[in-house]
């Protein structure tokens, strides 16, 4: 089930999902958290198109049209809730996996997590980075979320268990500090 920040304590709350990972901050009082992956944000760019340069000013970074992931086709992102400025939106899609198909070869910047970054460029080798124009975001990353009642459901256990051993990996693997519980 597609789930964002923005729906995740609604179908936390009303048992529409057992487990999400995700970024949340009000969940409900029965949520469990697990942390998963640190997320620092990056400017996702190709420098033969959009003149963002290594270290933007939040003008440059805002003159620029955006691609953002939005699961339900916002054109509102985490960038315009937290921070409160307006990016120009040009492209939303439902997933992480066409964004770098769509900046490559336009002038569309994305704020991506470096994560996900490292694993554009790694396939899109003229691609850039840059260094997001503001504070970093808050709540410390991606984390796998539940409710209280399902603690003890083996399956849901399983899987839990599954999930943060696949984020321990590729931690590993990318060389990140994993997170620590709270």
């Amino acid at each position: 089930v597609p789930v964002q920040f923005r729906t995740i304590a609604a179908a936390l709350g009303s048992a529409q999902v057992d487990l999400a990972v995700t970024v949340a901050d009000e969940l409900p009082a029965d949520t469990r958290r697990e942390p998963l992956l640190s997320a620092t944000f990056v400017c996702l760019f190709d420098p033969r198109h959009a003149r963002l340069g290594p270290s933007p000013t939040l003008e440059r970074y805002l003159e620029h049209e955006h691609i953002i992931v939005s699961y339900n086709g916002d054109l509102r992102g985490v960038i315009e809730d937290l921070y409160g400025v307006q990016r120009r939106i040009r492209v939303s899609v439902p997933q992480f996996h066409s964004v770098g198909a769509l900046v490559e070869g336009s002038a569309l910047i994305a704020t991506v997590p470096d994560l996900v970054a490292r694993q554009i460029l790694a396939l899109r080798p003229k691609l850039r980075t840059a260094a997001l124009p503001l504070e970093q975001l808050s709540g410390g990353g991606l984390e796998l979320l539940w409710r209280a009642p399902v603690d003890d459901d083996e399956a849901l256990r399983f899987v839990r268990e599954r999930v943060v051993h696949v984020a321990r990996a590729l931690q590993a693997s990318e060389g990140t500090t994993p997170l620590k519980r709270p």
